[in-house]
């Protein structure tokens, strides 16, 4: 039997792509049904709950939107994205924050959520936002914990931090890795390399076009469950496709 459309609580709608998604955890309104949160290239944030469906949760604009933008040649082919992490430690009245990357712009978007609505119908609603701005930020394209939240596996995914876990921001721009704690200060900096050689010069291999050679960017990051290992992709060069490399946590 089909299930009824459930009025939503808040205005909403995927009007453009959906660029980056996190899990938020169960839904405030006592179902104990999960709920996504999903970012939109018009810089909007919906959440999608598997019982109830779609509701609004941030107007267009409160991520910089990704519309309109691209890569500079060779890899405007590939489609820009955003990453997104979750903390579910905080304290009343937020519930939940989310960190947002805008690669475009060298800052990283907080979102502080609270409870919105009147029972049964309440549903994630936007707080305060913020930004992250540092010189270490040079097109960062995706975030990842450094610890990912351990405590209660049934609520969490790689998207999710644990209590005050660093995070891992790939920096498409110089194809660097900077750990920062929440509040935007940079523990450490790496530049990707592969047994002490730059990443572009071991790829270079891949492509005989010497102009198409410099241009693999990391475009992902992950974290092992235990934390280990910093997992990382790329796009390019040229006409490969790109990749995926294994490296030790910092």
């Amino acid at each position: 039997m089909a299930v009824p459309a459930q009025p939503q609580v808040i205005p909403g709608s995927l009007s453009s792509g959906a660029v980056g998604t996190a899990l938020l955890g169960p839904s405030p309104d006592g179902t104990c049904k999960a709920v996504f949160a999903v970012v939109t290239a018009d810089g909007a944030i919906v959440q999608e709950h598997t019982l109830k469906g779609l509701d609004g949760l941030a107007p267009a604009g409160t991520v910089r939107p990704l519309l309109g933008r691209s890569w500079d040649p060779p890899n405007q082919h590939v489609e820009p994205r955003l990453g997104v992490v979750m903390n579910p430690y905080t304290q009343a009245p937020v519930v939940r924050q989310l960190f947002v990357s805008e690669p475009f712009h060298n800052t990283i978007a907080v979102i502080n959520l609270v409870n919105f609505g009147t029972a049964p119908n309440v549903v994630f609603g936007p707080g305060s936002v913020s930004r992250i701005g540092s010189r270490s930020l040079n097109v960062p394209i995706d975030l990842a914990a450094v610890q990912r939240d351990a405590d209660n596996v049934s609520w969490a995914s790689n998207s999710t931090l644990d209590q005050g876990s660093d995070i891992y921001v790939a920096n498409r721009g110089n194809n660097t890795i900077v750990r920062m704690h929440q509040d935007g200060s940079v523990v450490a900096v790496r530049r990707i390399s592969v047994d002490s050689r730059p990443m572009d010069d071991v790829l270079a291999g891949l492509d005989p076009e010497p102009e198409r050679r410099r241009h693999a960017s990391l475009n992902g990051i992950a974290t092992s469950p235990d934390g280990t290992t910093i997992y990382v992709t790329f796009t390019g060069p040229g006409q490969r496709q790109g990749g995926v490399l294994a490296l030790p946590a910092f």
